[in-house]
């Protein structure tokens, strides 16, 4: 198997192929020979680059802020889609049982082979290559990043929303697309809003948002 498109898409070339191919072994394809200590010191490396970046860019603003545009950067849902930027799916080694898993399960095995890739990287060329990878790959979230955004999930917020109008709670309604993916629509306010997503999670989320910039366009 060639790496070489998987190396572009990353921006980086190996030193050392055997290092990104063990990024790419999950444990059910093999119990001794596997990425799962990759994955912990990737998982390490993600958060330490973007505690520093947060740090050195929002330089007045308190822990407790820092601390949830963190949360906000590297949460599963956001380096699952990471992966399937990537295209890490097609790369990594699986058992059969596995493999023939519904995508929205295989999200924990992208997540995973994502940040032991960055645990990789970080074994072939040490701390200042990862941290500009790293920054390269989240560089639109990063762009659009401001300390007066919320980082709250969109559930979460038009939950609380809600609630503090004293309105019922939103009912997504899911629907699974014949050869991959979910569609998820809400009632709200005698209108429907629909998306679609990878998961049910995603799917759930981006109709959410529909809901909230609804909400917030007719109440300025």
């Amino acid at each position: 198997m060639s790496y070489n498109e998987l190396q572009t898409r990353l921006g980086y070339s190996f030193k050392n192929i055997e290092l990104l191919k063990l990024a790419l072994i999950h444990k059910s394809y093999s119990n001794t020979t596997n990425n799962e200590r990759l994955e912990f010191l990737g998982d390490s490396i993600l958060n330490t680059v973007i505690s520093q970046y947060l740090f050195l860019k929002f330089s007045n603003e308190k822990e407790g802020l820092l601390t949830r545009m963190r949360a906000y950067l590297v949460k599963a849902e956001t380096l699952t889609m990471k992966a399937e930027e990537l295209g890490l799916i097609d790369y990594i080694q699986l058992s059969k049982g596995t493999a023939n898993l519904s995508r929205e399960r295989k999200n924990s095995i992208l997540e995973d082979s994502f940040e032991a890739t960055i645990g990789a990287i970080f074994l072939d060329s040490g701390w200042e290559q990862v941290n500009m990878i790293v920054l390269g790959i989240f560089n639109n979230e990063l762009k659009h990043l401001s300390a007066d955004m919320s980082f709250k999930d969109p559930k979460t917020e038009l939950q609380e929303l809600l609630q503090s109008m004293k309105l019922d709670l939103p009912i997504y309604s899911i629907e699974e697309i014949a050869g991959g993916g979910f569609n998820c629509s809400v009632n709200y306010d005698d209108n429907i809003f629909a998306s679609s997503g990878v998961t049910k999670r995603s799917a759930e989320t981006s109709t959410a948002t529909k809901v909230l910039e609804y909400m917030r366009n007719i109440n300025d």
